[in-house]
């Protein structure tokens, strides 16, 4: 699947279209915290919006502000 930046939708699934696997959202949230010097609290999020772009951008973005 080839999209650009401004094409992917905030509801897309990293992964249920196959962009990650399990062990690639434990990749991403490592990355995620080491790139934007946050502690990612999982209780906060739902099970589904881990891996889906609006919902995670949204908590990194409230996280970042709070530090």
């Amino acid at each position: 699947m080839q999209l650009s930046l401004t094409e992917i939708p905030d509801d897309f699934d990293l992964l249920l279209s196959g962009v990650i696997d399990s062990f690639g959202i434990l990749e991403m949230i490592s990355a995620i915290e080491d790139e934007f010097q946050i502690q990612m609290d999982l209780a906060l999020l739902d099970a589904e919006d881990i891996t889906r772009i609006g919902p995670l951008a949204r908590y990194i973005a409230e996280s970042a502000t709070r530090r």
